[in-house]
């Protein structure tokens, strides 16, 4: 399980709030659990379909976020009530609007949570483990279903006997499991969006130091896109691109006040093969006086009018220091 000293001082603090926030809301790093789900992998069945329509029957919830949407034709957004008193990661809406998938904790910060992969069915009142989870020590987060009704997502590699434990970087999974796509940075790869239309797996890379850049894996290459999307000392991550691949979300710290905080939402149009235009502020989050936290894991429907995403709070110092991800959701009004 993971844990944090606090050293002393305001460097510190940050310092592990950074921590916390690439823990909770970034999705780099994943809690350990015990081997008690057994130790064969069950069969894989993937239970979701995406199909051509989309749904747009109501989502109700509760309207208690801090995140401002900067368009104006957009619902205020609602917590989905699949959310609970753990914390949640990796929030994906399928293209057809149908499910929620996501990585949850049950019990944040208790030894014997166990984490895994969840889906919820519209109108995302409740939640089930999906079938990629897996039944030994590892993990998995960052669900993406492409177009083709592949699922990619990131998965752990610790093999625990003999000892000392053995551990490769996290690397993008497809379906089972079994076809791991190997970016080649030898760091670690998460947070897939395959883009179907231009054959390309977006992706970030966390590096050693904790940065993370925005990557693409096409025709057995991978290019770190360059400026306006990457930027020096800057977080940038959670790639996630419309069908037709002219449009990218993603979140990033390019806007901190303190520390890496406020984590925004950024929209960006293509402008070539691995060029984007300058990104443009698409979901900020506000800095009230005790809290930090920040916006991200977006994700959108196929026609654009439906987005999920998470808020990241961390309110407290020291043993007071307190942090979770909840799940929003919002729509375009008159649609």
């Amino acid at each position: 399980m993971a844990s944090f000293l606090f050293v002393g001082g305001w460097v510190d603090l940050y310092m592990c709030r950074k921590t916390i926030a690439l823990m909770l809301f970034v999705g780099l790093i994943f809690w350990s659990c015990d081997d008690s789900k057994g130790t064969e992998d069950k069969p894989f069945e993937n239970p979701i379909i995406v199909l051509d329509d989309v749904d747009s029957s109501p989502v109700a919830g509760e309207e208690d976020g801090l995140t401002i949407i900067q368009e104006e034709e957009w619902s205020t957004p609602v917590k989905l009530q699949a959310d609970d008193e753990g914390a949640e990661d990796g929030t994906y809406i399928t293209r057809d609007g149908r499910y929620v998938l996501f990585y949850h904790v049950p019990v944040w910060g208790h030894g014997d949570a166990d984490p895994q992969i969840y889906y919820s069915e519209r109108p995302f009142l409740t939640r089930q483990v999906h079938p990629i989870t897996s039944a030994d020590f590892n993990a998995e987060a960052g669900p993406y279903i492409s177009e083709a009704n592949d699922i990619y997502y990131t998965k752990t590699f610790i093999v625990l006997e003999p000892e000392p434990h053995e551990t490769t970087p996290r690397k993008i999974v497809m379906n089972d499991g079994s076809t791991i796509i190997d970016m080649g940075t030898g760091e670690h790869e998460g947070n897939p969006h395959y883009c179907d239309e231009w054959d390309e797996l977006y992706a970030n890379i966390e590096y050693e130091s904790g940065d993370t850049d925005i990557a693409v894996f096409k025709d057995g290459e991978t290019t770190i896109l360059p400026e306006p999307i990457n930027l020096p000392g800057n977080l940038e991550l959670q790639p996630f691109l419309t069908d037709d691949c002219q449009t990218m979300y993603f979140t990033s710290s390019r806007g901190k006040l303190i520390s890496i905080f406020p984590l925004q939402v950024y929209k960006s149009q293509r402008l070539g093969e691995f060029e984007w235009g300058e990104p443009v502020l698409f979901l900020s989050y506000p800095q009230p006086e005790g809290i930090l936290g920040g916006v991200g894991e977006f994700s959108m429907t196929r026609d654009g009018n439906q987005m999920v995403f998470l808020e990241l709070t961390i309110t407290g110092e020291g043993e007071d220091l307190f942090a979770t991800n909840k799940m929003y959701y919002a729509e375009k009004i008159n649609n």
